[in-house]
């Protein structure tokens, strides 16, 4: 042993003793296994895959940060436009708990006396104009958030004609937001939550939307929008088919801060089980492919309750991001669209004339730029590797991407085969953004060393 060799080294003096010296009896020299190999090539794309067939990241924005980032010309400004762009033109959708107390802005005046008036935000008058400025620049598609807590026809009428002189590239409605957690005694006033009462807050909540429908003129659904898809398990697949959902909408935070802060921490985002989370809803994605739609988590970030300063803005997020994203669409879910509501969550932030992003924004455009729609992604083994995860991503072309998640708190060092050149995109929980290097072969092989709990995405040339 190494530790031998030295004690002897230090009684003789002579290191050529100390090579020289035999382990005790009963004692094997302890050796350092070779770090696992790994072959790129086409090799990487055998056994099923999952198809990509929306945009996997979203974004999903409550509308007075909305109203807000839109400025106040005419037109908002070019670094908003650039940004959408930068990130590949993504759903946008308006929502979040703004969306039920959202007044169109040819309502009447709600009483100011009342909770409703006191609570309800009234959008701007050129609030969409403005929107359909930026969307003839960006073609994101829009999904519109309608309030089902007040739930007036009028009110829906007004927003759908808005959304549609708006949307340039597809359009949607989603129907209330969070109907679990909805209070009694009706949509309309603040009472105190009933403990299992899931087949009354249900019934409540269809027999606004039903309301709501005329509106609609038939046009797409998501939902339900709901905040814990457990709260509901039982009635989600009759909720999808009243809704006639054509896409079924949930959402995720899989810590929170609601309670106490000290339930998010940084160690705490990266744990596996936090990167896993959209595996615990695999029925979600059950019932809704029995109802013939797609699932989507239609909102999601890293912590509830607009997240935490010094855990959501880090770049620990953009590792979690990643992996969240990728644990979701393997799932069955084909999109995440992450929250924007002005805290520290927000995956960029828009001041004055200028976005100012944050290390999150950095996992957004990336997931976006490996897996384009029409691509495919698919689990690679790798054999003799702690807790090192692969997937591979198959381009619509044909280009292939290689993505590594070193779930360990230590280094991983890996050999890599098949390849002359190998680029690496590297997002590590200490600095922000990506780090771009080149790895050449030497002997038919490159040698790559992931830090801990780090994602990479290498590309390569055979």
């Amino acid at each position: 042993m190494l530790c031998c060799a030295l004690a002897l080294t230090a009684i003789t003096g002579s290191a050529a003793v100390a090579a020289g010296t035999k382990p005790p009896a009963g004692k094997a020299r302890h050796k350092t296994p070779p770090p696992p190999q790994l072959t790129l090539g086409a090799g990487l794309n055998a056994g099923p895959g999952v198809g990509i067939t929306m945009a996997p990241v979203g974004l999903s924005l409550e509308y007075p940060l909305m109203a807000q980032d839109l400025g106040s010309g005419a037109c908002p400004p070019q670094a908003l436009v650039s940004e959408l762009q930068r990130l590949g033109s993504p759903p946008i959708e308006l929502a979040g708990q703004s969306q039920d107390f959202t007044a169109p802005a040819e309502a009447a005046p709600v009483s100011p006396t009342s909770w409703e008036g006191l609570s309800t935000y009234q959008l701007p008058g050129a609030f969409w104009s403005q929107l359909h400025c930026l969307l003839t620049a960006t073609k994101d598609p829009l999904t519109v958030g309608l309030n089902a807590r007040i739930g007036l026809p009028s009110w829906a009428s007004q927003m759908v004609a808005g959304a549609q002189s708006a949307a340039t590239n597809g359009l949607d409605f989603s129907l209330g937001n969070e109907p679990d957690l909805y209070y009694l005694p009706n949509l309309a006033s603040l009472g105190k939550p009933v403990p299992g009462e899931e087949a009354a807050d249900v019934g409540r909540f269809l027999h606004v939307t039903e309301s709501l429908e005329p509106a609609l003129a038939r046009a797409p659904v998501i939902g339900p929008e709901l905040s814990g898809p457990r709260n509901w398990k039982i009635s989600l697949p009759h909720v999808i088919q009243a809704l006639g959902a054509r896409t079924v909408g949930v959402h995720a935070y899989p810590l929170s801060v609601c309670r106490t802060p000290r339930a998010a921490t940084l160690s705490g985002l990266l744990e596996p089980s936090v990167g896993n989370a959209p595996n615990t809803m695999a029925w979600v994605v059950a019932d809704a492919t029995a109802a013939g739609a797609p699932a989507i988590i239609s909102e999601a970030n890293s912590v509830s309750c607009g997240g935490k300063a010094g855990v959501s803005d880090t770049p620990a997020s953009a590792v979690w991001a990643v992996r969240f994203v990728l644990s979701a669409l393997k799932t069955g879910f084909r999109e995440v669209r992450f929250h924007f509501s002005g805290d520290p969550y927000d995956p960029f932030i828009v001041s004055g004339a200028a976005v100012v992003p944050r290390p999150l924004e950095g996992a957004m455009a990336a997931l976006n730029q490996w897996m384009p729609v029409g691509s495919s992604v698919r689990t690679v083994a790798v054999r003799g590797a702690k807790a090192l995860l692969a997937s591979s991503f198959a381009g619509p072309t044909g280009a292939q991407t290689l993505l590594l998640d070193n779930e360990q708190r230590a280094a991983q060092p890996l050999v890599l085969k098949g390849a002359r050149k190998v680029t690496v995109q590297e997002l590590t929980p200490t600095r922000t953004g990506l780090v771009g290097s080149t790895l050449t072969a030497t002997h038919g092989a490159a040698k790559l060393t992931l830090p801990a709990n780090a994602v990479a995405a290498l590309t390569w040339t055979p």
